[in-house]
């Protein structure tokens, strides 16, 4: 009897213990010579949050290389917290990915980019719901800054930009 009650015991224990968070993404690596660049310092200062709270997919094999807002929200912001990835797959693989993953959201494609919104409210400006976007780095970023994260992830051509509403 002390047996089952022991095993009871050490069971409700384990089962009440938290699991290991895993994170939304990987933090990019900081290639060596820029890490007091703007890009280095995004990167090391990224606030990478835990996939479960996040609720939205990374896109496999993306790295983090900004957050905004992700532990605290600066003053005067009423956006969401974004986190921003880059990936060495193009464009329309990463478009077809998140089609897939977020099949109930609302889509448009706008100015060189796509976007997913959980309700439909595409709204890149000022989103107020969880959203995504996925960019052309070419479209995106001038030519140094490519020139840059290409450094970061060799082959890099997609940035996404995901805002969620922490759970």
């Amino acid at each position: 009897m002390k047996r089952c009650l022991m095993l009871a015991l050490v069971l409700a224990v384990l089962t009440s213990m938290p699991l290991a968070a895993e994170p939304l993404a990987p933090r990019a690596a900081i290639p060596a010579g820029m890490e007091e660049s703007y890009l280095g310092e995004g990167i090391r200062q990224a606030a990478i949050p835990d996939a479960a709270a996040v609720g939205i997919p990374a896109y496999p094999g993306a790295v983090v290389i900004r957050s905004y807002a992700v532990e605290e929200r600066p003053a005067g912001y009423a956006g969401l917290p974004i986190v921003e990835l880059i990936s060495s797959d193009d464009y329309d693989a990463v478009v077809a990915f998140y089609k897939q993953r977020l099949s109930g959201w609302g889509e448009a494609e706008l100015m060189s980019a796509y976007y997913f919104a959980e309700h439909g409210n595409i709204n890149f400006f000022t989103p107020e719901e969880p959203h995504v976007g996925v960019h052309r780095m070419a479209s995106y970023f001038r030519e140094a800054e490519r020139e840059m994260l290409q450094r970061v992830l060799p082959g890099a051509k997609t940035l996404i930009k995901i805002f969620y509403t922490p759970r």
